[in-house]
């Protein structure tokens, strides 16, 4: 049985297309259950009625989200969760054809605790922000594919490394059931799960056919924020003790890997003065993680924020 497992806030806009992308045309004698956690009545009524929609009202259950944080909504619906296998979305996105079968697939492997597949941007490259958003989600695809699948080969291994292990995104994963939570505090719960899953000897795969589809911030104001939560949650991951040297994977050394990336990415003279605008963006933006965490010891929950242009 597989349990469908979404978060979303005021995503009263975004709720049925992600229900309906994820649960159109699934066979009826598919075994599964949809688990929504929600805090706000306007996501909770659009979801409903899609669900009523597909005719899949004896499958939903609807967890009421006291609004404590994400991870604290993900342990709610992975304690209720019947399902031997555990899938993971967002309600502000959307997905592309049979994602759950292209990644429920895996499991055939006894050792594989968790697949992951491939973000998308559904914006265009038409800005500097936009721009950033493909390159960003196609140079974590080409670092998954070297590190979690057997063709690594043309992919530019003379300048990076495979290291047999990237964490899930957590815009789309799948893993078994588990006794494994995320702390109420945690900022990187997908990195939390990828590395408590490899630290009890666990495989993660990848399944670049699966595909979601996300939009990113339009601001740099937003993209600082966002990425300050998601970039900077990997130093809270090192006071957890889930880390090990062999498994660090956000670093700012760790991203010089890539510094050929960007500028091979371009295929216009715009775009590469945009590569290069990246450099000095994620440098300032490493030195505001250093400052913020390091030195000021800023409180990790409070950089939990809503970014409105991703909606």
């Amino acid at each position: 049985m597989i349990s469908i497992l979404i978060t979303a806030w005021k995503e009263q806009d975004s709720i049925r297309k992600c229900l309906n992308t994820l649960l159109k045309g699934i066979p009826t004698d598919f075994h599964f259950e949809v688990l929504l956690a929600a805090p706000d009545d306007a996501t909770r009524d659009a979801a409903m009625a899609e669900i009523s929609e597909l005719n899949l009202e004896d499958k939903y259950i609807y967890v009421k989200d006291p609004g404590e944080g994400k991870p604290n909504a993900l342990k709610m619906l992975m304690d209720k969760a019947k399902g031997d296998i555990w899938f993971f979305g967002d309600g502000d996105t959307f997905f592309g054809e049979h994602v759950i079968d292209k990644l429920t697939k895996h499991f055939d492997k006894k050792d594989v605790m968790a697949v992951t597949g491939r973000p998308m941007s559904i914006d265009s490259k038409n800005t500097m922000m936009e721009y950033f958003g493909h390159l960003l989600v196609d140079a974590a695809h080409h670092k998954r594919t070297i590190d979690l699948t057997d063709e690594p080969s043309g992919r530019s291994l003379k300048f990076v490394k495979k290291r047999k292990f990237f964490p899930v995104s957590g815009y789309i994963f799948a893993m078994r059931a588990t006794d494994i939570r995320p702390p109420k505090d945690t900022l990187v719960e997908d990195a939390y799960f990828s590395y408590e899953i490899i630290n009890r000897g666990g495989i993660i795969e990848y399944e670049p056919e699966a595909l979601v589809y996300v939009k990113f911030p339009k601001t740099l104001k937003d993209y600082f924020r966002q990425k300050k939560r998601s970039v900077g949650g990997y130093v809270q991951l090192w006071e957890y003790g889930v880390v090990k040297s062999e498994t660090r994977t956000r670093s700012f050394w760790r991203e010089l890997e890539y510094f050929w990336f960007p500028i091979t990415y371009a295929k216009n003279l715009k775009e590469l003065f945009w590569s290069f605008m990246l450099y000095p963006i994620r440098t300032w933006l490493w030195v505001q993680i250093y400052w913020e965490r390091r030195i000021l010891k800023k409180d990790f929950v409070k950089t939990w924020v809503r970014i409105e242009s991703t909606k």
